[in-house]
């Protein structure tokens, strides 16, 4: 596994991309959710659409794709997205919608394309489902003996008490992304806070809530690309140093929003090559422990005897230009983005068979 390099399928794939629009022709049907501006209605978090994108994002996406040569059909993943996924009929589609509801909401577009027998980038229904229910996937890190933090669950409406682990605990969703619902108060230190922060995820997200053994250490996240000879891009580490003190080193909604210069990023992660190693064998245990496809990150954070644990693990990761952490890690090993959306598509395509189809279509 050699962080820093793309595999062979994967390079030669982009360098055909480059080749020319003329050699291309697909259509590829962009699927994205669009954030919305409005403030929050009575009853929702301040950060309820912080996972969905900006017209930014899917133009950048967009124009990426036609850049390798391909035709782009927009399709808003609303209840408008089954007649146009007809209409299109795409040859395959980059999946980055979120969802607009629900505990699987990242699962809806996913299985529409499936039930319409469309090709999409990433990874399956199943899979994303799981991954967006952060207790749900911890299970399956536990079966896979990939070390996690420590968690238990509590139910709206089930009575909180602390149970064999030590305060500090962490608080959150259980089924939110892109740090929604995490601030500094989400570590909690006695009971009295837990079960305030537990209520407050009751009644403003209305879900469940995880409670984690906190982990005092370094954090990094290890982006993944690909499905055979896998590539790792370089590993970023959150830098809390220049964060206000009472933020505590929590990676939050508030730091991803207001905190985005280079300052608090190591990238790469001032790592030994033997650290590295181990963070991207660990990252890839618990990506295919979930079954993910073409692309991923996997966020770890070391206890307090410098050992790494998975947090999580997003096989919908964000694609936000020079803002979200893959875009960063492409641009830090010249990848670029450009390069980085064709090659989440040139996994898809190599992995669903359609690599020599392109190639006999090229010289038709």
């Amino acid at each position: 596994m050699e962080e820093g390099s793309c595999s062979s399928k994967l390079s030669a794939f982009l360098a055909f991309l480059l080749e020319g629009k003329k050699q291309m022709g697909l259509t590829v049907g962009l699927v994205y959710n669009l954030g919305k501006y409005d403030p929050p209605e009575d009853g929702e978090p301040p950060d309820v659409n912080a996972e969905l994108d900006s017209e930014t994002t899917v133009m950048a996406v967009a124009d990426a794709l036609r850049q390798a040569g391909h035709d782009v059909a927009f399709v808003e993943a609303d209840e408008t997205a089954l007649d146009a996924l007809r209409a299109h009929h795409p040859d395959i589609c980059f999946n980055i919608a979120e969802g607009l509801r629900g505990d699987s909401r990242e699962s809806q577009l996913p299985a529409v394309m499936e039930l319409l027998g469309i090709p999409y980038t990433g990874s399956n229904v199943l899979s994303l489902a799981m991954a967006l229910d952060k207790p749900m996937a911890k299970r399956v890190f536990t079966y896979h003996r990939v070390p996690t933090p420590k968690f238990e669950v509590y139910e709206i409406g089930q009575p909180v008490h602390k149970r064999s682990f030590k305060f500090p605990l962490f608080v959150k969703p259980a089924r939110e992304g892109s740090s929604k619902g995490i601030s500094p108060a989400s570590m909690v230190a006695n009971l009295h806070e837990l079960r305030r922060q537990v209520e407050i995820m009751h009644e403003e997200y209305h879900q469940a809530a995880l409670v984690e053994e906190f982990l005092p250490g370094r954090e990094f996240t290890v982006g993944i690309l690909g499905n055979q000879n896998h590539h790792f891009f370089p590993i970023t580490e959150i830098n809390f140093a220049p964060c206000p003190e009472d933020h505590h080193a929590i990676y939050s909604y508030q730091f991803k929003k207001e905190w985005d210069g280079e300052e608090y990023y190591f990238l790469p992660a001032p790592l030994s090559t033997d650290e590295r190693a181990r963070l991207c064998k660990l990252a890839l245990a618990a990506f295919k422990a979930m079954n993910c496809y073409d692309i991923g990150r996997v966020d770890i954070r070391l206890d307090s005897e410098g050992q790494p644990h998975v947090m999580e693990i997003n096989p919908l990761p964000g694609l936000a230009p020079g803002f979200s952490d893959l875009p960063r890690m492409a641009d830090a090993e010249g990848m670029g983005y450009h390069g980085l959306i064709n090659n989440i598509l040139g996994a898809a395509l190599d992995r669903y068979g359609m690599l020599d189809l392109r190639v006999a279509s090229r010289t038709a």
